[in-house]
This record gives C-alpha cells, structure tokens and sequence, in this order.
C-alpha cells in the first residue's frame, strides 16, 4: 500500500481490498510469541479476532510459537481440517530476529509437512507504517499534559526485548530514527537504546550514558523510557523494575513510561498488510 496515503484512507483501502479477497484452499496461521502472562494472551487473541474479521472470505487461525496452547501445530491442523492446502503465516513480531529467522520457519515447516501443506511467511512487523504512526502515538499520549522543559535537558530511551541477532541494534536504531525522526531534526531530546537481555546496552548501560552532562550539555531533568513491546508480559515487568530503580537513584529526574502497543487495530492493519503478497501469490 502507498505509504503517503493519509492514515484513515489506507486503513480504509486495505479493508475493502480484504473484504473482496478471496484466496481458494489457503488458509492464515497468525504467529505469537507465546506468554503465560494473562493480559499479554489475551491482547494476542483480540489482535487476532481483528484479523480475522478483516479476512472475512479466509480461514484465520492462531498458533504460538511457545509456553501455551494453541501451538503452530495445532492451528495447521485445523486449517487442513478446513479445507486449506497452502498457509500463510502472519508472525506477531516486531523484528527480522531468530524467532522470524528460524524458530518459526522451522516450526511452519515441520507442522505443514505432517499434514502435507505448503507454506508461506509474511515479513515481521518492522517498521511498517501504522507500527510507527502508533509508537508515535502512544509516545505523545505518554507526554501529554507534562510541564514544558528547556532545550537538551530532556532524554528519550527506546528498549527492545533483546537478541542475539547482530542485526538487533541497528533495527531498534532505525524504529528510533523512524519513530522520532521529528524530534531529531530539532535536536530537542538526547536519544539511546537499551535491551532487557541478550544484547548490549542494557537499561542501566544507557541510563548512566545519558546522565553524563558531557560536552556542556546541561543535566537530564526528565528521561522518557518507551519499551517497545507488542503485548504485555514479562518484558515489559521487568521495564517497570528498571523504572522503580531508576526513580529511586535518580529522585530529582522526572521519569515517564510509553505505554505498549497493544491490541490496536493499527497492529492487526499492519499484519495483514505485511501478508497481502503472500495471500495475493498463492491465487
């Protein structure tokens, strides 16, 4: 889709597209992570219960990767149970890393071959247009209200799960540029990443960096943490833990959370979107 289009248009075209899509024998597996977290299994299930209504004519199921039920596995064989010959895979995933990379493609791989499928995996969510349209979102609902501060004195870290992919850092930095590109361009806030686990820095690496008034930059009066995070869940408990320590060394540091994405529409648009080519190939 034309990403100049304004927001409600696009939104309002991939509707219409899907609601006249029919795609015979093929049926959708939407991905997730997988999260023992109540609220977090829950947010997943709605943003799946909207794509599915935005598929209207296609058989969408739900399978996670991992920790709970119903697994990948589980989801092709009902789609076979249905009548589906080829599946498309929509992952719940921000990034290219190794759940995109190889955990689910090895799991697709394995489910459809039991059941003699074929299969095909739409990109991660990445930096697909109505992700960031809602990072930014949440970010000006997260600061909404607040008392104006000078110029340089303020700091926004963005925190990503963690990888082992090397790619990892450069992702994050790019949803970063993306996401804030106009609050670069004016030099109003100092900008760092950070990761919960499995890649450097962590939160407490890039905190510290950003509190060192180096090069005559005046002292950080308040730090604005945005997690991106999909759904809740662990990850996004251990940010909170990470925000109490940090309010509780930092006590003259005004500290602000941007909430998660969550089970928006704008996430099951982008999902869906990122599987058109695949739904559009397999007719």
């Amino acid at each position: 889709m034309n990403c100049h289009e304004p927001q409600s248009h696009r939104s309002g075209k991939l509707r219409q597209i899907c609601k006249e899509l029919v795609v015979p024998k093929t049926g959708v597996v939407v991905v997730g992570h997988g999260t023992a977290n109540l609220v977090g299994a829950a947010e997943t299930k709605s943003v799946v219960a909207q794509v599915d209504a935005i598929l209207p004519n296609i058989p969408v199921e739900l399978g996670y990767l991992e920790v709970i039920e119903p697994t990948i596995e589980m989801a092709v064989e009902r789609l076979a149970a249905r009548g589906c010959q080829k599946v498309v895979a929509l992952p719940i995933l921000l990034f290219a890393a190794g759940h995109a990379k190889q955990d689910v493609p090895q799991a697709l791989q394995e489910a459809v071959a039991r059941h003699g499928l074929s299969v095909m995996q739409a990109d991660p969510l990445g930096l697909h247009e109505q992700i960031i349209s809602l990072a930014r979102y949440r970010f000006y609902e997260a600061i909404e209200g607040l008392a104006p501060i000078e110029g340089g004195s303020e700091a926004l870290l963005v925190i990503g799960r963690g990888s082992s992919d090397p790619t990892a850092a450069h992702q994050l930095w790019s949803f970063l540029r993306s996401t804030y590109s106009p609050l670069v361009s004016v030099a109003k806030y100092r900008f760092a990443i950070s990761f919960v686990a499995a890649a450097k820095p962590t939160v407490s690496e890039a905190v510290d960096h950003l509190m060192l008034g180096i090069n005559g930059r005046p002292p950080v009066k308040r730090v604005v943490l945005h997690p991106h995070l999909l759904f809740h869940g662990h990850v996004e408990n251990q940010v909170e833990k990470y925000l109490e320590n940090m309010r509780s060394q930092f006590p003259t540091v005004e500290w602000v959370k941007v909430s998660r994405l969550g089970a928006a529409q704008e996430v099951a648009e982008a999902l869906v979107d990122r599987g058109l080519r695949c739904l559009c190939s397999t007719n």
